[in-house]
């Protein structure tokens, strides 16, 4: 196989023109498909009311066998777009399928959110988009290739929510994780004690990834909770985000549980200790400690500054949302869920695994954890 050329462009210079996108893949087939395959323009019919698809690559294989790749090119992809270009798609492929012609599909966009890649995934449609996500399947001749590109839209409207960075930011994705839809912006901001035009642009940003389900401006109908905490883990991180502190109890964490439950200082713990019992995973080995004040809760365990052999993490928190919605684990408070996974996601060593095990029961047990 040929060693793939690049096809990624600048993430400072989102493709201009319709043609640009539908030259990446044409770009995406030379450089991924084996020597021996060939590719050419193929003839764009029209079907049902004279609709056409944008571009149709015909894709062969040494043998000669050849599949129609049929493309739908789209300027902007949210979950609603990408619905009704599959659908789309999916017209243009049965009538040729009818045909007797062997063909597959995909969409071209500047960007393609984790969310959509997966709702296409699921249609059975391929993807392409400019900053390097690609999934493009057809079974006659077989082939298959898929990038990992961004994660993260490189190219937002000015106007438009850019990360989920920041406190208000922060408290708006907790409120959407903690309640249950369907709410109101309005509605739910009252009850999280959010401004409604944070929350609202926090929405639209969601939205336009395929992690909210809702007519527009209307109420917030079902959200995707495993994926809208997926996507603020890209801009959110527990050691970063939040000013850390770290400490060592000399007597280990059991000695530092017994007097967190006698403590009356305000708390909120994270991390491995504050898993919910029947998740899975080994004994911990680190504290991680939510508190507003980092010096006073600190003395009153009895913990000792150090920067080696740290087995316990204090955090001035980001928002005192971590002190919201808390639960109570074996007798400590302990942080929400949602903000748990986000956490464990975002920490070092095994965490990242455990965040995982959370999100496995988070699913089993939702009833238990969202308002």
């Amino acid at each position: 196989m040929r060693p793939p050329t690049s096809f990624v462009r600048s993430s400072t210079s989102e493709p201009a023109t319709e043609s640009d996108l539908l030259s990446l893949v044409t770009e995406v087939l030379r450089s991924r498909l084996p020597r021996g395959w060939s590719i050419e323009s193929g003839e764009v019919i029209s079907i049902e009311g004279g609709l056409r698809p944008d571009l149709i690559v015909n894709v062969s294989a040494p043998d000669g066998a050849t599949s129609r790749l049929v493309v739908e090119v789209k300027r902007g992809l949210d979950a609603v777009r990408a619905r009704a270009a599959s659908d789309q798609l999916d017209r243009y492929l049965r009538v040729m399928r009818d045909s007797g012609v062997d063909v597959c599909g995909a969409i071209v966009a500047p960007y393609t959110s984790v969310a959509i890649r997966k709702l296409l995934a699921e249609r059975g449609v391929g993807y392409v988009d400019a900053t390097g996500n690609v999934r493009l399947v057809c079974d006659k001749p077989p082939f298959f290739i898929e990038t990992q590109g961004a994660d993260r839209d490189p190219w937002p409207s000015p106007s438009e929510l850019r990360s989920l960075k920041g406190k208000a930011t922060g408290a708006a994705v907790r409120a959407l994780l903690d309640f249950i839809p369907p709410y109101g912006i309005r509605e739910l901001a009252d009850r999280a004690g959010v401004s409604a035009p944070t929350l609202s642009r926090v929405v639209d940003l969601l939205d336009r990834e395929g992690l909210v389900d809702r007519k527009p401006r209307g109420p917030v109908q079902s959200l995707d909770w495993d994926g809208t905490i997926r996507r603020w883990v890209l801009d959110y991180s527990v050691t970063q985000t939040n000013r850390v502190a770290t400490y060592l109890d000399p007597r280990g964490l059991e000695d530092l549980t017994t007097k967190l439950l006698g403590t009356e200082r305000r708390y909120s713990l994270t991390g491995s200790m504050a898993l919910p019992e029947d998740v899975s995973v080994a004994p911990p080995r680190l504290a991680m400690i939510y508190t507003s004040d980092v010096a006073g809760l600190a003395s009153s365990l009895d913990l000792r500054p150090v920067d080696t052999g740290v087995n316990v993490l204090l955090l001035e928190p980001f928002n005192d949302v971590v002190f919201e919605r808390t639960v109570n684990r074996r007798g400590l408070v302990a942080v929400a869920c949602s903000q748990l996974a986000a956490d464990l996601l975002t920490s070092p060593g095994r965490a990242p695994t455990e965040g995982e095990e959370l999100l496995t029961w988070m699913k089993d047990h939702e009833d238990d954890w969202r308002t």
